[in-house]
């Protein structure tokens, strides 16, 4: 019986990409001199598979390629070759040609029919393994290398990564869907039968007793719910195979953009090496398009201004050759993208001096916004401390597109750490799909809206009572943080009693809250009432409504109703604008040069509050996330007073109390501890360190703090 190859030929295309994935990633580090003997052993490992394989199904365009591509990394394992970057560049080169045969091999379904080897590149590669890769070298720009009859899906333009308007699937997948439609085809015929056979019933049943009646309701509805719950099933096996139709490799989106890299940084006259981890984590097709422009934003941004030239680099005792990492990870949350380069970090100093300039920070306090304060100025439209404008920088357009497209439109978070002269990393994080999303449903005065799940920390429910004004807004004290309240019909504008205070819940006293939580902070939205949470298929807005930013998209309800689904970071914003104390509280008169306070704590939330509730009172503040940044501040600014909290990273408040009372200049200066440990040896160990007031968050009120800095200042 003759073998059908056709089958095995698909499966050897999917090996084969992870067998060229491994010689990539080594030929990336081969060019800078960072390979090691494993490395080249994996390399030589993966090529001699890849070209077994080959092999077997009678590929041999693939098979003579991969030959000459294993002499040479034979030839590096025993060492009779010193790797370079014109024999890294080879390689690659003959990677790319293997992606091409293969890129064919997919679109033809399978079919072995390939064209001969490329008779150039093959005796460049086997004059490499000779040694000769000098001469080599010079002809690697000169041999054309053949082009696919189908081009791959994705192009790698000017303006970044484009996406075609389809999108290859493996046979089995598309075998897959077709057996469950069919099984759905059947078990909907089914349904049919039971509809008919209740119709069939009608004109019956004036003939029936009520035992006759009672027998084939039964009957009826024990079918139905079997039906039913097979159909049930059914479904839900359809979307899953349908959405792992839509999944492709990131290294789709990946490699492409590696090559740019090294393109950009060549014209730059930087040495830089692009490495991929995690590029078989598979993610929507739909992501894949919209992430293009915001990775090459992002890339762009770290050739030009993050990684320096090679003298730099060699100054500060780096190696030569930059790297930028690109790392995906699959969790319960979703994907996790990390962009990451080994450069000079963000220029804190630059960022202040041009937030200043474009009017965007006051010039007296400038020099008191956190690293975190300075990430996000990165992030506003126009905003770049680049000296010059070039083609790819200086015009202030690319990260806040990047925000935009990440946080707005593909319901992600994006986070910025860096650290001066070791580097910069971008974190991404991102749902798995876009087409379907567990989302949570409230109703708002007969109005129906949902938020995605992922930013839901928890429901609670509070008293009129418990909800606090502090520095004239609404709060509660949850977990020992302070959480903002906002109302989902003000911020909405559907609501005809305006106020927190004006639910229209069933229980007038009781308050219905979800918390809602990005990497900005947390707030607390006051609903009428919950519905249910499920995951749902999302429908695209019509293009009328695409420019508006609060809705990302509707649902159907199970009772066919429109759900309006909210886009939690411009809630947020939203809510964040709107919540301004609506009558701040009256100044006092305070001594011309107002007292200045250093607040100490690494909750964003709890910082931010105490500042508007010192700052309405005529305080000067300056912030701190962490008792070390706390403890350097104030040895380069004599504060008036110090607020701290205790548990805190690097630096805990009863070790900065100590520190500060070790300092002459604040021996004396009043030192408040705010925080969430209310035990009464917590309370002596923060008065034996030095503190002159001790206050649990859980009791806080503004009235009290002010009372407690007067006393203590005056």
């Amino acid at each position: 019986m003759a073998i059908d190859l056709k089958k095995f030929v698909l499966r050897f295309i999917d090996e084969a990409n992870g067998h060229l994935h491994t010689v990539k990633e080594g030929a990336f580090l081969l060019s800078s001199g960072q390979n090691t003997d494993a490395q080249i052993g994996e390399m030589f490992r993966a090529a001699h598979t890849l070209k077994g394989g080959a092999r077997m199904l009678k590929l041999q365009s693939i098979a003579d390629v991969t030959h000459q591509l294993e002499e040479i990394l034979s030839e590096l394992r025993d060492k009779k070759l010193e790797p370079n970057q014109s024999l890294g560049t080879l390689i690659l080169q003959a990677c790319d040609y293997i992606s091409n045969q293969l890129a064919q091999l997919s679109a033809s379904e399978g079919n072995n029919q390939l064209p001969p080897a490329d008779v150039a590149l093959c005796e460049q590669l086997a004059r490499a393994s000779r040694g000769e890769i000098d001469t080599a070298a010079d002809e690697i720009a000169k041999a054309p290398v053949e082009k696919p009859a189908t081009l791959p899906s994705l192009e790698v333009l000017d303006g970044g990564l484009k996406q075609a308007g389809s999108v290859r699937v493996k046979l089995e997948k598309l075998d897959d869907l077709i057996n469950i439609l069919g099984e759905v085809v059947a078990s909907h015929d089914r349904l049919e039968q039971q509809v008919q056979t209740l119709v069939n019933l009608g004109p019956r049943l004036a003939q029936m007793d009520l035992e006759q009646l009672r027998k084939q309701v039964l009957q009826f509805s024990r079918k139905l719910k079997d039906d039913f719950q097979v159909q049930h099933l059914q479904m839900h096996e359809l979307y899953d195979v349908a959405t792992t139709i839509r999944m492709l490799p990131v290294s789709m989106l990946f490699e492409p953009v590696s090559m740019q890299v090294r393109e950009l940084a060549s014209s730059l006259n930087k040495q830089v090496d692009c490495r991929i981890l995690g590029g078989e984590v598979e993610i929507d097709r739909q992501l894949i398009d919209r992430l293009s422009e915001p990775l090459t934003h992002l890339l762009r941004n770290a050739v030009d201004h993050g990684l320096c030239e090679a003298p730099e680099r060699l100054a500060a005792g780096k190696s030569a050759r930059g790297t930028i990492t690109l790392t995906t990870q699959q969790d319960g949350r979703g994907i996790l993208l990390r962009v990451e380069d080994d450069g000079r970090g963000l220029d804190y100093s630059a960022i202040r001096a041009k937030a200043v300039a474009r009017g965007l920070v006051d010039a007296a306090v400038v020099d008191q916004l956190s690293e975190l304060e300075c990430n996000e100025l990165i992030f506003h439209p126009g905003f770049s401390t680049s000296k010059i404008v070039t083609e790819l920088s200086g015009r202030g357009v690319g990260l806040d597109i990047v925000r935009k497209t990440i946080v707005t439109d593909l319901q992600g978070t994006l986070q910025v750490h860096s650290r001066p002269g070791q580097g910069t990393t971008f974190i991404i994080r991102l749902p798995i799909s876009l087409a379907m999303m567990r989302i949570l449903q409230f109703e708002q005065q007969n109005h129906l809206f949902g938020v995605a799940a992922q930013y839901v920390v928890e429901v609670v429910k509070y008293s009129r009572d418990e909800i606090r004004d502090i520095a004239g807004r609404p709060a509660i004290i949850l977990h020992n943080e302070f959480i903002p309240v906002i109302s989902a019909a003000e911020i909405l504008r559907i609501n005809d009693r305006p106020g927190v205070h004006s639910s229209s819940a069933s229980n007038a006293n009781d308050l219905l809250l979800i918390i809602i939580q990005n990497q900005f902070g947390k707030m607390a939205m006051l609903v009428d009432s919950l519905l249910d949470e499920r995951s749902m298929m999302i429908k695209p807005l019509p293009k009328h409504m695409q420019q508006q930013s609060l809705v990302s998209g509707m649902v159907l309800s199970p009772d066919n109703q429109l759900v309006s689904i909210l886009q939690v970071p411009v809630l947020m914003d939203m809510a964040q604008k709107q919540g301004q104390p609506r009558t701040a509280a009256p100044k006092p008169q305070v001594r011309q040069n107002s007292w200045h306070v250093l607040i100490v704590d690494d909750s964003l939330n709890t910082r931010e509050i105490e500042k508007n509730v010192l700052e309405a009172h005529g305080y000067q503040v300056t912030l701190a996330e962490d008792g070390f940044s706390g403890l350097q501040k104030a040895r380069l600014t004599q504060f008036d007073a110090v607020l701290t909290d205790v548990e805190m990273p690097v630096m805990d408040g009863f070790s900065l109390t100590k520190a500060l009372r070790a300092e002459d200049n604040y021996q004396h200066i009043p030192i408040i501890i705010v925080t969430s440990r209310a035990k009464e040896e917590d309370r002596r160990r923060g008065i034996q360190v030095g503190a002159d007031a001790y206050i649990a968050k859980g009791d806080f009120e503004q009235d009290s703090l002010i009372e407690t800095l007067k006393m203590l200042l005056c």
